[in-house]
């Protein structure tokens, strides 16, 4: 019993004594404080000015290139850039107060004064942009993309920087620094940029020592001559010229233009003592008479299909205004006086340079600028082609007439001033009166046209009662001349048959008489119904017999020998 509670007894003590040998060996294994410290330092700066870079890359990326927007009033702008100035003031006096005696045993003072200039920098930059823009003056979209990209690039280059403290060894404590320092911002500090700081930074950070280095002498030694070598061929080459298949160029010598050039390649003198002017050869211009600030390009060629909407270039409305219309005064036949009218026109002019070099030399020379000089010389025609024109005129007339007579004129006016300038096609895409008046003019016309209706029909009922009156009149006209003929020619016929009656009674007396008794009785009798009662007529018996037959049929009417065949005079 006694062993074995002794080995029991060994046992435990060897396990107790087991688990406090190992916790030490662990703790001892693992780092101290200072070391952790030691290892950790630097990290969370590091964070903060990745997160800085990340955000300030961000900012700079937003709403780049700037959207097109309305001009924002001067008073906003003033406003903004006196803030701006007021903020810029104590980033000045931190400034100067790390360049005097703030900065004294500071480590980080260069790189802190350089991340303070860039802020004031940018300070000061935007807000006296923007009391420029107050004035009127249009400068920020060319010194603000300059000033942005110069802070996108010292952000991109601290993030860098930030990420590679997390690969970097740790330094010793009198060694360590902060790493705010950028390389692009020393050229905001160019008093504190040497030669000697430039070898300390590179032999610390990278360990390159460059004043052992043999290729840097060589290197300095060479590098005037090559300098000047390059900027002699470099000025040869400005002599070499290259012209595209659209373009041509003018040769001066001395200020004084001696060819047209061709497309191709052309070797002459070095700038300044031949200049070579390029000049468009055979490209289209589009301008637009409404649109005087910009030249638009061709319009790409739209392709629409049968059931698709049309496209946005066909709106050709009336009651909306275009930005490519101009108004021009044209004259009014209002009830005979003299009357202006007011009308809108869309005019496109398809204008190139002349494919000759006369021309070329014209539009080069002659012209200052063709865009502003065909707007004018165009406006003003158009201005004296309306004025002799009505508005009914002018929107009865085929736009493909108007186009074509104006092209003419246009193009003659043109090659008289020798301006070089060939039209290729004048376009007028709308002659309307103007958008807030189309409804008007609308209510107009449609009065106008049924007071036109309404004259026409009132003629046309004046005409078809005029004819059937003029008708009528000739239709009792022409029976009334009928029955007065017919009267005379009867009365001259009834006095020649009484003149011949008058010589036959002269000759024969009263037979003749009788004999125009018997006459009349049977021509009176001859449609008349006649029965005989004659006693002498007997039957078989001795009985009175009464004829009833007609023998009307049998016997021809006797005609009148007064009046003849003819009807007697109603």
């Amino acid at each position: 019993m006694q062993p074995e509670h002794e080995e029991k007894h060994r046992r435990r003590a060897l396990a107790n004594r087991w688990l406090p040998e190992a916790l030490a060996g662990v703790a001892s294994r693992l780092p101290g404080f200072a070391e952790l410290r030691n290892s950790c330092e630097g990290l969370p700066e590091a964070l903060v000015m990745l997160a800085g870079a990340g955000l300030a890359i961000a900012l700079l990326a937003w709403r780049w290139p700037p959207p097109v927007e309305a001009a924002l009033p001067s008073r906003y702008l003033f406003t903004r850039g006196a803030v701006l100035l007021i903020a810029a003031f104590p980033i000045l006096l931190a400034e100067r107060a790390y360049a005097g005696s703030a900065g004294v045993g500071l480590r980080e003072v260069q790189a802190l004064r350089r991340i303070l200039r860039l802020a004031l920098l940018t300070f000061a930059t935007e807000g006296l942009l923007a009391l420029i823009e107050g004035y009127g003056f249009a400068v920020a979209r060319f010194i603000e993309p300059i000033l942005r990209l110069f802070l996108f690039l010292i952000a991109f280059e601290l993030g860098v920087r930030s990420i590679a403290v997390f690969f970097q060894p740790s330094r010793e404590p009198m060694q360590a620094a902060g790493f705010v320092s950028s390389t692009i911002a020393t050229v905001l500090t160019p008093e504190l940029a040497s030669q000697a700081a430039w070898r300390r930074t590179l032999e610390e950070q990278i360990g390159i020592d460059l004043s052992r280095s043999w290729a840097l002498h060589f290197l300095r030694s060479a590098l005037l001559p090559v300098v000047l070598v390059l900027l002699l061929f470099a000025w040869a080459l400005s002599g070499v010229t290259i012209l595209a298949a659209d373009q041509r160029g003018i040769y001066e010598r001395l200020g004084r233009p001696v060819a047209v050039l061709q497309p191709g390649l052309h070797v002459g003198l070095p700038w300044p003592l031949g200049v070579v002017r390029p000049i468009d050869f055979g490209e289209v211009h589009a301008l637009s008479l409404g649109a005087p600030d910009a030249e638009a390009p061709m319009p790409p060629t739209e392709t629409v299909g049968a059931e698709e909407a049309a496209p946005a270039s066909a709106d050709r409305l009336w009651d909306q205004s275009h930005p490519t219309e101009t108004s021009y005064l044209i004259a009014s036949d209002a009830s005979g006086r003299s009357a202006f009218q007011v009308v809108s026109v869309d005019v496109k002019l398809i204008w190139r340079v002349g494919l000759t070099d006369g021309a070329a030399l014209a539009s080069a020379y002659r012209v200052r600028d063709p865009q502003d000089f065909l707007h004018a010389f165009a406006g003003r025609l158009l201005a004296r082609y309306f004025s002799t024109r009505t508005l009914l005129g002018a929107l009865g007339e085929k736009r493909e007439g108007v186009a074509d007579e104006l092209r003419h004129e246009l193009q003659t006016a043109l090659d008289q001033a020798d301006t070089g300038i060939e039209l290729v096609a004048v376009v007028v895409e709308a002659i309307h009166p103007p958008a807030k008046a189309a409804d008007s003019y609308h209510e107009v016309q449609a009065a106008r046209i049924r007071s036109e209706a309404m004259i026409s029909e009132a003629k046309g009922r004046a005409i078809s009662t005029v004819s059937a009156a003029q008708r009528n009149a000739t239709g009792t006209l022409a029976s009334a001349k009928a029955a007065a003929f017919e009267r005379v020619t009867l009365a001259q016929s009834d006095a020649l048959r009484f003149a011949t009656d008058e010589r036959s009674f002269a000759k024969a007396g009263s037979p003749y008489l009788f004999e125009r008794y018997l006459a009349a009785i049977t021509r009176d009798f001859a449609s008349a119904p006649i029965t005989l009662l004659d006693h002498r007529i007997t039957g078989a018996g001795g009985e009175t017999v009464i004829d009833l037959r007609n023998f009307r049929a049998l016997a021809p009417p006797v005609p009148d020998e007064d009046i003849g065949d003819k009807e007697p005079n109603k």
